[in-house]
């Protein structure tokens, strides 16, 4: 049995494995403490316990020379490190919005970590090979075998993935901020993958030395990284971000939050109950599976740097919906970050009780169209002319047509026979619609 002390250079490798366990745990607080339910900081805590727990098994193994106790250490150690793989993608793929739809099936991805933990626990040949090097014990790493080579797949199984959907998110991220963050996770992950590569496998291969144990010494260089990021880009710290409050603020309101590309990205218990889904069944999925006509209206807010509206209101027949019928007053508008940036589009709405009447305005051209929306946000004729490009001459003969085809005779009427037969939005917004934006 060997009976020496752990040379000068274990003492280094037990202070960095200290240091990594200390700055797992703090970091681990840090994001979660702001809010404990969300997915990503939940997923971020297992990322950091586990490693925690890791880097402090590694203290007490490098620390002994008994190889019994180094042994049991080991397998103890080889347990959460495989965790901890698997809350490296677990968090990637909660943090980049990748997740399943059915967030569950999510831990699945711990499940090879738990196999292959207890196929190491019970092949003796794999956890019985150590080494006393440099004055701690190691496992001699058989290169050419099989299992070896399932624990390489297993680790590359893991990092690949979550450095795709990180590069990914980046890709499609509406702020520059976001795209900047997401960007040096990727690159973090691709040079800690690199770097590892090198020293378990391709250094020993060439040099013929066995590894040196470094990886607990790159994992503190990434959480180092990881801090930069929570200190400078506040990422995961930073107060409730826009799509959460909007949530939250219009109680009793069914609330739909959507990306750039017009697809579902959240919506609260109110839209959920409407359409009769789960609250995240429908992420993923074009808005007009639930608003007939809301990639039109997204449109149209878009059209807001050619001078088109930034808000847009109408009462919606959900009829054509699968899940539910009746109307719905709805305003559309862009949801902007503090800067500026459009991050996605917001639809609000209540309930409308009653139904419209289609054939009253059957008969209402698309230009009558466009002359009674000005009208009903109090426009006067000239006004109306200079938006529409047209005389106002033609403006009143067009008005004259409108009254006629309604059997009305002033614009009083006309907004309370809209309202009474729910044409009429009761939300302010800077363009109100009668008839969905895809309607000939």
């Amino acid at each position: 049995m060997i009976t020496s002390s752990p040379a000068e250079g274990v003492t280094v490798m037990v202070s960095v494995a200290a240091l990594t366990g200390f700055f797992s745990f703090l970091l681990g607080y840090l994001v979660v403490r702001r809010d404990p339910a969300s997915r990503a900081r939940q997923a971020f805590l297992l990322v950091s316990a586990f490693l925690g727990i890791w880097a402090i098994t590694a203290v007490f193994a490098l620390s002994t020379v008994e190889l019994a106790v180094f042994r049991r250490l080991f397998l103890i150690g080889s347990l959460f490190q495989l965790l901890h793989f698997g809350a490296f993608l677990h968090f990637a793929l909660a943090v980049t919005d990748s997740a399943p739809r059915r967030y569950p099936l999510v831990y699945l991805v711990y499940l090879p970590c738990v196999l292959s933990t207890t196929l190491f626990w019970l092949h003796e040949d794999y956890v019985s090979d150590f080494i006393f090097v440099n004055g701690a014990w190691q496992l001699n790493h058989q290169y050419g075998s099989a299992a070896f080579f399932s624990m390489l797949a297993l680790w590359f199984g893991y990092y690949v993935p979550a450095t795709i959907v990180y590069f990914q998110r980046a890709s499609v991220s509406p702020t520059a901020r976001e795209k900047r963050v997401f960007h040096i996770l990727g690159f973090s992950v691709v040079l800690l993958v690199a770097v590892t590569f090198i020293e378990v496998v391709i250094v020993p291969l060439l040099f013929r030395v066995p590894s040196q144990g470094s990886v607990l010494l790159f994992k503190l260089i990434w959480l180092l990284c990881f801090g930069y990021l929570v200190d400078r880009f506040h990422f995961l710290t930073a107060p409730p971000r826009l799509e959460d409050i909007a949530l939250t603020a219009f109680p009793g309101y069914v609330v739909v939050v959507t990306d750039l590309r017009r697809t579902v990205y959240r919506m609260n218990q109110e839209a959920a109950n409407l359409f009769g889904v789960a609250s995240d069944s429908q992420q993923g999925e074009p808005v007009d599976r639930l608003f007939p006509g809301g990639m039109q209206l997204c449109e149209l807010i878009d059209a807001r740097t050619a001078g088109g509206p930034a808000s847009i209101s109408m009462v919606l027949d959900l009829g054509n919906h699968e899940s539910s019928r009746g109307l719905i007053d709805l305003k559309a508008s862009a949801l902007r970050d503090t800067t500026g940036n459009r991050i996605g589009y917001l639809f609000i709405g209540r309930p409308v009780i009653g139904a419209q009447r289609s054939d009253l305005i059957a008969g209402i051209t698309r230009r009558e169209t466009e002359i009674i929306e000005q009208i009903l946000t109090g426009r006067s004729n000239a006004a109306i002319a200079d938006l529409l490009s047209i005389s106002e001459r033609t403006v009143k003969t067009h008005i004259t047509h409108i009254f006629d085809k309604l059997g009305i005779e002033n614009r009083i009427q006309l907004y309370g026979l809209l309202k009474d037969h729910n044409f009429v939005s009761r939300h302010a917004a800077d363009r109100h619609l009668i008839r969905p934006p895809a309607d000939p």
